[in-house]
């Protein structure tokens, strides 16, 4: 079993660490900062410091969570005898390299070695969600996943008058975000037909919700685009698509349109429409069998899929297994954010590790040591697990 040991160094060098300061001795925190200030850059659109791996942007222009991050890699640098790192250019040129080739001796997961901050020019999906981990921990830091989500919980809201109606609103954009990495202008109109509640001004919630989550691109007619028949998500000359685990390629397609298509922004692709094509397969697997049992992300995504075996209707009468359905970088992080919502009140609670990050070398293992001590009575499995498991259950039931 992978265990969080360190890179090859001095273990003795690490135990003086942890004596001197447990908190810097945290290297997955050193990294959250790291990848906070790149996000903070993207933000601010310091476009040169993407194009050089030596940035001549004055340091003291970085984001406070960079500094605070190459700080702490100082302070361990001194601590292990890396004599590697003097400036902010060496740390952001780390970044574009495996962890596992960094010169100093960090206190990662096996599973992690590969990973790198910094991947085709921009932050990495690891680094973006360990920049998640770091700014959810700030409630004044507004992620565009979060105000996504908030104005789909109000659009759902404002256009359903009961408990019910609301959910099915909910799983309904859910879906929408998941099966529309492009939409057209025709899409939009079917969406302001299907929500038509409107704000103090007299503009339709639904209009703000997918302003938020998408950009408009002028055209007329029809236009012909490129996506990826795996994921169907937007390809533009590129070998693959980029989304994490799908093996599609190519394919030429007609959107119909009337004067404009819109192109999902690159935080709702990546927060809500790849990780939701696990949970689109998994539904498209148990849908034909359990039908309105299956719950769809019950209780406005307090998990994101619920069998309810008995059909009562309510979570916590009868038989139900409730899972939360995940596709992260990495497992260590993983761990480390994972909550089950106590909502979710189910016989069985299950982590379903999307089917290509379960296969990878170290991953389970490393996820259930970072969940030790945390997290009480959650089962994990693959994607395919959970859909055989949830199926095979309900055969022996009738």
């Amino acid at each position: 079993m992978a265990a969080h040991a360190t890179l090859p160094g001095d273990p003795a060098r690490l135990s003086h660490l942890k004596q001197v300061s447990p908190d810097l001795a945290d290297d997955y925190m050193t990294l959250e900062l790291l990848a906070a200030g790149l996000a903070g850059i993207q933000a601010n659109q310091q476009k040169a410091l993407w194009s050089s791996a030596q940035p001549s942007v004055d340091p003291t222009g970085f984001p406070p969570a960079w500094k605070a991050g190459v700080t702490r890699l100082l302070w361990r640098a001194l601590e292990d005898g890396c004599r590697e790192v003097t400036s902010h250019a060496d740390v952001f040129r780390w970044c574009r390299v495996p962890l596992g080739q960094w010169p100093l001796a960090l206190c990662v997961a096996q599973s992690d070695f590969e990973l790198l901050l910094i991947e085709n020019g921009r932050p990495s999906a690891f680094a973006e969600q360990a920049a998640r981990l770091l700014l959810s921990k700030d409630p004044e830091a507004e992620l565009v996943e979060n105000r996504c989500y908030e104005l789909m919980i109000a659009v759902a809201d404002r256009n359903g008058e009961t408990e019910q109606e609301v959910q099915n609103n909910y799983v309904q954009l859910r879906g929408f975000l998941t099966k529309h990495a492009v939409a057209s202008d025709i899409d939009l109109l079917g969406l302001l037909r299907a929500f038509p509640a409107k704000d103090a001004n007299g503009q339709p919630w639904v209009k703000h919700w997918f302003s938020q989550c998408y950009r408009a691109q002028p055209a007329s007619g029809a236009v012909v685009l490129s996506f990826c028949d795996g994921c169907e998500n937007p390809v533009s000359g590129q070998r693959g698509c980029g989304t994490p685990g799908c093996m599609g390629g190519p394919v030429a397609r007609t959107v119909d349109i009337m004067s404009e298509y819109f192109v999902q922004n690159r935080a709702v692709r990546r927060f809500f429409h790849d990780p939701g094509l696990a949970e689109q397969r998994m539904f498209a697997a148990l849908e034909p069998e359990f039908g309105q049992r299956l719950r769809p992300w019950w209780g406005m995504d307090a998990v994101d899929v619920a069998i309810d075996f008995e059909g009562t209707g309510k979570m916590g009468v009868g038989e139900w297994w409730a899972a939360d359905v995940k596709d992260h970088a990495s497992a260590t992080l993983l761990g480390r954010s994972f909550r089950w919502n106590p909502r979710a009140a189910s016989q069985r609670r299950i982590l379903v590790i999307a089917q290509h990050r379960f296969e990878q070398p170290d991953y389970v293992d490393d996820l259930t040591t970072s969940l030790q001590g945390r997290v009480q009575g959650i089962e994990i499995m693959s994607e395919n697990a959970f859909v055989a498991a949830a199926l095979a259950h309900d055969g022996r039931r009738r």
